[in-house]
């Protein structure tokens, strides 16, 4: 095709400085070459046609589930792209705790639960738990420092009992190995053209058999959590496996403003700021006393966290070893269930603060909702509706956490209309309403016009979006109608 083209330009130069005569016949040449040239070019295309078809459906009977998760996942690229030193800067102001060995008081209010009907087992890990771990694990996580991943596990069963001893060594002696301790951070982009640090997502490379061992307690404290009733999973539904929340609270959170339009309503949507990274370690030790674990759990966690060390790598540096003084790693098994129990410590104290909202028609809703950080307050009355705001803002800060006011939003209506006029706030600061800013929350969006006709039409475009791109996969027809 090259030498055809090459052949066509050399045509047309000699057309220009050719008579008549010699043009009609260059030009019958150049008619020819450039059929030859398009037959060639069809060809092309329908070989390469076939072979990313091919290659499509190799990709999708090798992982059809990740398949048709590309086709329809936003795109996000770039990397960070800051100086090493603001990075480090950036780090040690995140990640740095100067009242980390301080305890927390205990304010007024804090429910200190019952003791447990159900007693932790504090057993070392059997065989067959750390094999479920196992098991249940993705085999295509990234692995940890060492680059162990889990699947030399999932296909060793020797490899795994020699884990599995070491495991148990661990549990019996109180002992976290150094190696668990440590991390290799990596920033994801939240979106398409990503460059500064806030458009990224801090996420941790931990070992794996630390994580196994992590996801075993993490497990275990669940269930002893979930059986003494510890966690009102009508209130916080995030972290709780079996316990499909977010669905369930969106539609509820709907319900109330539609059923408010001849009743007032008072709907307060608010974002914690760095939530994971917020939550200080002594609130850790605090609510694992709350909650009666057993001593050998708080020392384990405790050595765990008080020596966690962090490093971030972007791909023209690698950023020196930090402590985390604050926080709890992403990507660490058994950060979720202790967040969970931290903000349910902050939920229970916060939540006699009102009594039930009246829906009307003898339907009555708690006036928190949570979906791990994300949490909503809903309240008839707007002096109520102050009083849990400003309860809870006082309990983040004594748990040296705080609320994201630019971040948070607010709806008051007043029989079937939104009143602007009524202003909150939360850290000393405005809360925006949905009127001035719209916010998505659980997957729905909420905004001034209370209704879900301009949703409607998002999911209609996003339907035919997701259609197209499904039938130019190349994929068989029967393969297309699977991936839907």
């Amino acid at each position: 095709m090259e030498t055809l083209r090459k052949q066509k330009k050399n045509l047309r130069k000699q057309m220009k400085s050719a008579t008549e005569e010699e043009k009609n016949g260059l030009q019958e040449l150049w008619r020819g070459l450039k059929t030859r040239h398009s037959a060639l070019s069809r060809a092309e295309s329908a070989r390469k046609r076939r072979s990313q078809k091919k290659k499509n459906q190799e990709r999708f009977y090798k992982d059809p589930f990740q398949f048709a998760r590309q086709l329809f996942q936003q795109p996000r690229s770039d990397s960070l792209s800051v100086e090493k030193e603001q990075l480090k800067a950036h780090l040690r102001k995140t990640y740095s705790d100067p009242n980390r060995k301080i305890p927390l008081s205990e304010p007024a209010g804090l429910v200190w639960p019952a003791g447990p009907g159900e007693e932790f087992n504090s057993k070392p890990p059997s065989l067959k738990e750390i094999n479920a771990v196992v098991q249940k694990a993705r085999a295509k996580s990234a692995p940890g420092p060492n680059g162990v991943p889990y699947l030399l596990y999932k296909r060793c069963p020797n490899v795994l009992k020699r884990l599995h001893k070491i495991l148990q060594g661990a549990w019996s002696n109180l002992k976290i190995s150094e190696q668990w301790m440590s991390a290799d951070g990596v920033y994801i982009p939240k979106e398409q053209n990503s460059t500064e640090i806030n458009q990224f997502r801090p996420i941790s490379l931990l070992h794996v058999e630390g994580k196994i061992f992590f996801s075993d307690m993490a497990s275990r404290l669940t269930k002893y959590l979930t059986e003494n009733g510890y966690i009102n999973t009508s209130v916080q539904k995030g972290g709780i496996p079996g316990v499909s929340g977010c669905l369930e609270h969106a539609t509820m959170i709907w319900e109330a403003i539609q059923r408010a339009k001849s009743e007032k309503l008072n709907v307060i949507w608010l974002d914690l700021a760095n939530a994971y990274g917020s939550v200080p370690h002594q609130m850790i030790q605090l609510v694992l006393r709350m909650y009666h674990v057993p001593e050998d759990i708080q020392v384990m966690l405790d050595d765990y966290f008080s020596g966690f060390l962090m490093r971030f790598s972007t791909i023209s540096y690698t950023t020196d070893w930090i402590n985390l003084e604050i926080g709890i790693a992403m990507g660490c098994t058994i950060s979720p269930i202790l967040f969970v129990m931290a903000m349910e410590v902050i939920l229970k104290a916060a939540e006699d603060s009102v009594g039930p909202v009246n829906l009307g028609g003898g339907c009555y809703m708690p006036p928190l909702k949570a979906f791990m950080d994300d949490t909503t307050i809903i309240c008839s009355k707007e002096d109520e509706t102050r009083r849990m705001l400003e309860r809870l803002d006082v309990l983040m800060a004594w748990c040296r956490m705080k609320f994201k006011p630019k971040k948070s939003r607010s709806l008051s209506v007043r029989k079937g209309k939104i009143d602007a006029t009524t202003i909150f706030t939360v850290a000393s600061q405005q809360i925006p309403t949905v009127s001035q800013e719209p916010v998505k929350s659980l997957g729905r969006w909420y905004d001034s016009s209370m209704k879900d006709t301009k949703r409607g039409l998002e999911t209609v475009e996003l339907a035919t979006e997701g259609l197209l791109a499904i039938n130019r996969c190349g994929l068989q027809g029967k393969l297309k109608v699977w991936c839907l």
